[in-house]
């Protein structure tokens, strides 16, 4: 009977280090995934530049951005209805410039420069001074590009041009 009562306080102890453990472990992972992964949004930026910059391809910019896996279902939505205003109000000209580095004109690669919260600032490699906002969002633990340029980048956070 004693080597039993001893076993089974063995083993309570072993499963509360256990769940502690676990817990812990939790609580790193939260830890982790409360910091934006700004890598994400860098090399989302860097993908669009080498996506625009190719005359020879075939996929459309919403076509381009429904297959990416990177950016939120919010992201997705917005460019379209902005792209989709746009030829409303201009079937000739649409919208003018490109609402993602809400320019006409832009560097061929992107930097970080700064981050804010779920803001990052980047900046052209050749052209510092070529500067672009872009916000991350945390959806089902992962952080994805929620907003840059125009769509989903409040006001006062987008770079004046």
């Amino acid at each position: 009977m004693r080597t039993l009562t001893i076993l089974l306080l063995g083993l309570t102890f072993l499963s509360c280090n256990s769940t502690d453990s676990k817990s812990e472990h939790s609580s790193n992972e939260s830890k982790q995934s409360s910091e934006p992964n700004y890598k994400v949004a860098i090399q989302f930026i860097n993908d669009y530049i080498g996506f625009s910059n190719d005359r020879q391809s075939e996929v459309g910019l919403i076509e381009w951005i429904n297959q990416r896996h990177d950016v939120t279902v919010d992201f997705k939505n917005e460019l379209n209805r902005i792209l989709e205003q746009a030829i409303k109000n201009d079937p000739e000209l649409g919208l003018g410039f490109d609402p993602i580095l809400d320019a006409q004109d832009n560097p061929n690669r992107f930097e970080l420069e700064k981050t804010e919260s779920e803001y990052l600032i980047v900046k052209g490699e050749n052209w510092p001074e070529f500067r672009l906002t872009l916000k991350m969002k945390l959806v089902d633990s992962k952080w994805l590009v929620d907003g840059v340029g125009i769509i989903n980048v409040p006001e006062n956070k987008r770079i004046k041009r």
